[in-house]
């Protein structure tokens, strides 16, 4: 069976795609990015698909990585495909995300807002059988449960396909030689210092030597079994969180206590994380300790024990019932000070002074962390220093599109209780700074720029007024 033919039974199988949809291809430039775009390119007239070739290029190999947007821009021009893409203009990774982690979720955001862009509605990824078989294995050593053990979904959120995800690697790079088709390859993915690449390169190997000559094809198999058992059990933990015993209001949930353990075990600590995600606006980092924790509570007879747990979560026992609390998000009061050009302003609420100037160009000096630069033609005054109003939109440094605020404040695990205190500076259209993040692509500096405006950040002195307070 050709590859081509397998993809498409892969497609019919998860209903992947439906004739006339627009897909963006995720391209990388890497042999598995090649191999779905010249699959999907083959694919297309049938299925009357409008196809988007969108590259990320993440700028950690310096000249390899442009080597790699401009393949890929070659490749989609071949193709005769529209090509987008985007080169993350920092590459330094925030405190608290491991860079892979970091560079997923920029990917990510990319992918999104080039389907927004083209107004496609699939996103296309290129895991295949044995990265599905790499993640198994990783996930089992970490210690996962079924949400990791069941891998790749090869459909996400009825948006993100994976149409090689019964193709195995072998099977890709033949697909690729009787096309004479050529593929770039990442250094990177030969180091041992990644995990996934010691499971790739040694692990796997040796279980395919000494225990199973079809290893990938297995394990790939045992994910699908799980995937399946898993939404049985999500269906379940659905239907119990409807009744009647477990009350939401905002900011705290209650349910019986004996009523979860009377569920069988199976289902009690599903019910659980799915309760404190619910609580915690979506975010993760519950682990199996915190769910043991929790569990532990409902068992314990004596009103009034009490619980702390991630993301300002508190869990008490009254009696039979278990009561989850999360400190309201916004905890700090609002503070809003208008910011005029020039002129300077005193923080009080962070005990902070902004002043803003005009300048003929950028000083020498870039290092200066209290100091930041604007395109002056580009604000639309007035200016204003203030904390995150509901709603609040970024655009992110070397990025298009916009992306809420609190979804970046998560993204970047600031604690709950600290996100009211954060500075913003904005204009009348939207925020375009925000304090030790960011600042924003719409008002950046360009060769272009005539206008210039630097932002100077500094504590406040005891015993010191600014020169001019805007009130």
């Amino acid at each position: 069976m050709t590859m081509i033919r397998k993809v498409e039974q892969t497609i019919r199988k998860y209903s992947m795609l439906e004739k006339g949809d627009r897909v963006v291809v995720a391209l990388s430039g890497g042999a598995d990015s090649c191999a779905l775009l010249g699959a999907l390119a083959a694919l297309a007239p049938p299925w009357r698909l409008e196809l988007i070739a969108a590259h990320f290029n993440h700028g950690l190999r310096g000249e390899e990585s442009d080597g790699d947007e401009a393949f890929c821009r070659s490749l989609a021009g071949k193709t005769g495909l529209v090509f987008a893409t985007q080169k993350l203009a920092e590459t330094a990774i925030p405190a608290g995300l491991s860079p892979e982690d970091y560079l997923r979720r920029e990917r990510f955001r990319f992918l999104d807002r080039t389907a927004e862009d083209y107004r496609a509605n699939k996103i296309a990824l290129g895991h295949h059988r044995d990265d599905q078989a790499e993640t198994f294995l990783i996930n089992m050593i970490r210690g996962s449960g079924l949400d990791g053990l069941k891998g790749f979904l090869p459909v996400r959120e009825n948006r993100y396909i994976r149409p090689l995800i019964g193709v195995s690697r072998e099977e890709i790079l033949g697909f690729l030689r009787e096309r004479g088709a050529g593929f770039r390859e990442d250094a990177s993915n030969s180091e041992g210092i990644y995990l996934r690449n010691r499971v790739r390169l040694d692990l796997i190997p040796f279980l395919r030597e000494k225990f199973n000559p079809q290893m990938e094809q297995t394990l790939a198999r045992t994910a699908e079994i799980i995937r399946r058992d898993d939404s049985f059990i999500d269906e379940c933990v659905r239907k119990v969180l409807c009744l009647p015993h477990i009350r939401k209001e905002e900011n705290e949930i209650s349910f019986s206590a004996s009523s979860v353990l009377s569920l069988h075990d199976a289902l009690v600590y599903r019910v659980l994380k799915s309760l404190l995600e619910g609580l915690a606006a979506g975010e993760g980092g519950f682990s199996f300790s915190h769910l043991q924790a929790l569990a532990g509570l409902l068992k314990e007879s004596r009103t009034g024990k009490r619980l702390s747990l991630p993301h300002g979560i508190a869990a008490r026992r009254e009696y039979d019932r278990v009561i989850l609390t999360a400190e309201p998000e916004e905890s700090s009061p609002r503070y809003e000070y208008p910011l005029m050009i020039p002129g300077e302003v005193e923080v009080r609420e962070r005990r902070m002074i902004f002043s803003i100037r005009r300048e003929k160009e950028v000083p020498v000096n870039l290092k200066d962390r209290s100091a930041f630069f604007f395109d002056g033609d580009k604000i639309r005054e007035p200016l204003v220093v203030r904390n995150r109003r509901e709603g609040d939109r970024f655009e992110p440094l070397g990025t298009k599109g916009s992306q809420k605020i609190k979804k970046l404040f998560m993204d970047r695990k600031i604690p709950r209780r600290e996100r009211g205190r954060i500075a913003l500076l904005a204009d009348r259209e939207s925020v375009i700074w925000i304090e030790n993040m960011h600042f924003s692509e719409r008002v950046k500096v360009t060769p272009e720029t005539k206008n210039l405006l630097v932002l100077e950040v500094r504590p406040k002195t005891a015993g010191r007024r600014p020169a001019q307070e805007n009130i």
